[in-house]
């Protein structure tokens, strides 16, 4: 019996360090710079991430990609599921600070050419 309880054990343990060790789920965030009262805000363009890691994290990450952000104190970090949730609130965030009168610079990705697709 206490075999079997030490057995059970192990197996518990080795199934939680299994389910630890998996890879953490995609998401999709942005950044919005300025975003209290501007005078411009600043939204980036939407980029792949995971769950572990954490806004200030992200944050440095986009002052690093994205040289509009290297001067900007005030920024936030929204965090999506899917990239249509996020382009939308891209767009909404936008529309509510013009409304505010503010001015927006919402930052597209670059373009990525397509991979040839045969030889001629």
């Amino acid at each position: 019996m206490k075999h079997l309880r030490t057995l059970l054990a192990a197996s518990v343990l080795f199934a939680s360090a299994v389910l630890h060790a998996q890879a953490p789920n995609p998401i999709w965030s942005y950044a919005i710079g300025n975003w209290r009262n501007g005078p411009v805000v600043t939204i980036s363009p939407l980029f792949e991430t995971t769950e572990q890691f954490t806004t200030p994290q992200l944050i440095a990450r986009v002052k690093q990609e994205y040289p509009a952000f290297q001067d900007i104190t005030d920024i936030d970090i929204q965090r999506f599921a899917t990239v249509e949730e996020g382009q939308e609130s891209r767009l909404i965030l936008k529309g509510k600070y013009e409304r505010r009168q503010l001015q927006v610079d919402l930052l597209e990705a670059p373009d990525v050419p397509a991979p040839p697709t045969g030889t001629k």
